[in-house]
């Protein structure tokens, strides 16, 4: 059995801010795309949260407003049959904020989803981020190219991240 292998975690960020910005193309739901792409990466890598999961998280399922003073985003754990809070990046809730301003402006509407598909009027699916994830590491831009990539890949980025930062595997 093959197991996925993390990304280079800044690489990986790094992309994700690159392709957020960037997704300048005329097509409104190809920008759409792009920036919802970008915002999978980022949130996966800050919260290690399983695609399916991460996938069905709402706009408000982030709190800004809490004790810690850090922005945290709450998601339902499925495997876990309960709800977890993680943190967020400010760069991240950043980005967040402004996808769903756009999105309004855009399409004169904001789905609750924050992984909605504008184009389908779905949910984006796990094979459409296990897709857009292998294409990204095929070309090179998460770091160097793993054998084996996939939508885990992006858990495994923030737990080696979070391992590296405090050397705790708790």
């Amino acid at each position: 059995m093959n197991t996925t292998i993390s990304f280079n975690h800044t690489q990986a960020r790094q992309y994700a801010n690159e392709l957020f910005i960037s997704s300048t193309r005329d097509d409104v739901k190809y920008q759409a795309a792009k920036k919802v792409e970008a915002l999978m990466i980022l949130i996966g890598t800050d919260t290690g949260f399983r695609i399916s999961d991460m996938l069905n998280l709402k706009f408000k399922d982030i709190d800004t407003d809490n004790e810690y003073g850090k922005p945290l985003i709450t998601g339902y754990v499925h495997k876990k049959k309960r709800n977890e809070t993680k943190p967020l990046s400010s760069n991240t809730l950043r980005l967040i904020e402004i996808y769903k301003n756009w999105a309004l402006s855009e399409f004169g509407y904001t789905n609750d989803n924050i992984f909605y598909n504008y184009k389908t009027n779905k949910l984006y699916t796990r094979q459409w981020s296990h897709k857009r994830l292998n294409i990204a590491n095929d070309e090179g831009k998460l770091g160097k190219k793993v054998d084996v990539a996939g939508a885990h890949s992006l858990r495994r980025t923030a737990g080696a991240h979070i391992y590296d930062k405090t050397r705790d595997v708790r």
